[in-house]
């Protein structure tokens, strides 16, 4: 028995002795946490004071789509505050095809050209960042974590700021906003619109002429046949992989099958198509179609506040969701004005300027910074913002599809041009 005691009696000493190990270790490791967190944010804060020194008076080159006034607008209010604050001037080179500018930095790099190139910051995603990153045309990974803002975003709860078309950014370029395909029609005329592939496809056939898209290779043009793509492929998981030549073609099928059917009842019978979605928008508003599309879910209800659309005008998405995706900045890695860049860009994702952008009267482009992240003050004001009568609500955007692997634009582009618009 004395033994049985003593063996018991030993081993509460050494539980006791490990609970207390445990009890005492714990804010000693605790506090070496945050000793270091304190560290890199003292790094941070030591090498970003460098970054504002060299970019003071320096001036960017800012390619970006100049297509929007309201987001014209907007990057002319965020280069004037930069300016203010920091003394560097932002040109906006507004342009109409990004491709054109990634071709014009590989260009300098396979002529020699390794600094002071054109282009100081890229506004893309998709294929082009893929593009980028093949040719070792970008800025160094994970840059975007030495920004000071960077801290207000959640990569772990949203891994999609770190993939771009389900390519790992490896942090060579910022999240800037997100995007989802949506559509938006008159309610005054159209009370059930068509909310799927099929749907759509019966409507077209339906309502001869009422039906359009912009032209690939415009950006939701091109967007709005992979939702297609997505929603009649069989294997949506294919889509994820590379585009093989031989082996992925027929999958295509479905989606040559449907713009067959319904082509010769589009607007002008398919001849023609509107350049981009703010063409769309003018159609839907002259009542020469009834369905608009774009990419910024607060574009219906901008055009409404701005008086080029109906105040009946509503939005929706299909009843399995719509193509959604992140939009980035990116430096490029000739760029001899990469501080002043990344002065701009921590400006352009800070809440001040996220929460102007998100506002439905100035751009409406949701925000990417997590709202567990920021003070107080700041999420109680993304709370409080109002959104448009046309625009959903976060609820309604919940199903979201997933942007096919990059291989697969360049194949859809190119098809429909030589099957549906090489006479165009």
């Amino acid at each position: 028995m004395k033994n049985i005691k003593s063996k018991r009696n030993s081993y509460k000493l050494f539980f006791n002795f490990f609970f207390l190990i445990f009890i005492y270790c714990n804010p000693i490791f605790a506090l070496e946490n945050e000793s270091q967190s304190i560290e890199n944010n003292i790094k941070i804060n030591d090498n970003w004071k460098i970054i504002l020194n060299k970019a003071s008076g320096k001036t960017i080159f800012f390619h970006a789509w100049g297509g929007g006034k309201n987001i014209n607008s907007y990057i002319k209010w965020a280069s004037k505050e930069v300016m203010q604050r920091y003394n560097i001037k932002v040109n906006h080179v507004k342009i109409s095809d990004t491709s054109n500018v990634v071709a014009r930095i590989l260009s300098e790099k396979t002529a020699g050209k390794h600094k002071n190139g054109a282009v100081d910051l890229i506004w893309i995603n998709g294929e082009n960042f893929s593009f980028m990153q093949k040719h070792k045309l970008l800025f160094k990974d994970n840059w975007i974590m030495n920004l000071p803002e960077t801290n207000n975003m959640d990569f772990i709860s949203n891994p999609s700021l770190l993939n771009d078309f389900g390519i790992p950014t490896n942090g060579m370029e910022m999240p800037w906003g997100v995007s989802q395909l949506n559509f938006y029609y008159d309610s005054k005329y159209l009370k059930y619109p068509p909310k799927s592939a099929i749907e759509l496809k019966k409507y077209i056939i339906n309502n001869k002429g009422r039906f359009t898209f912009p032209q690939p290779p415009d950006f939701v043009g091109t967007s709005f046949l992979k939702q297609v793509l997505i929603e009649l492929i069989e294997d949506k998981s294919v889509l994820k992989s590379t585009y093989v030549k031989g082996r992925h073609e027929d999958l295509l099928t479905p989606l040559w099958t449907w713009l067959n059917d319904v082509t010769p009842f589009l607007w002008r019978k398919g001849i023609n198509y509107p350049t981009n979605y703010m063409s769309l928008t003018q159609l839907v508003a002259d009542r020469e179609i009834d369905i608009g599309m774009a990419f910024n879910i607060a574009h219906a209800s901008n055009a409404i506040s701005e008086g080029r659309l109906p105040k009946t005008i509503r939005g929706y998405i299909h009843k399995k969701g719509t193509l959604a995706n992140v939009h980035f900045l990116s430096i490029p890695y000739n760029s001899s004005k990469k501080a002043a860049s990344q002065v701009f860009i921590n400006f352009l994702i800070s809440p001040e300027a996220q929460i102007k952008k998100q506002n439905k009267d100035i751009w409406g482009d949701p925000s990417v910074l997590s709202m567990n992240k920021m003070l107080p003050e700041w999420k109680n004001k993304f709370k409080n913002l109002s959104k448009g009568i046309a625009t959903l609500s976060n609820e309604e955007l919940q199903l979201k599809l997933e942007e096919p692997h990059p291989s697969w634009v360049k194949v859809i582009e190119s098809k429909w041009i030589e099957k549906f618009g090489s006479s165009k």
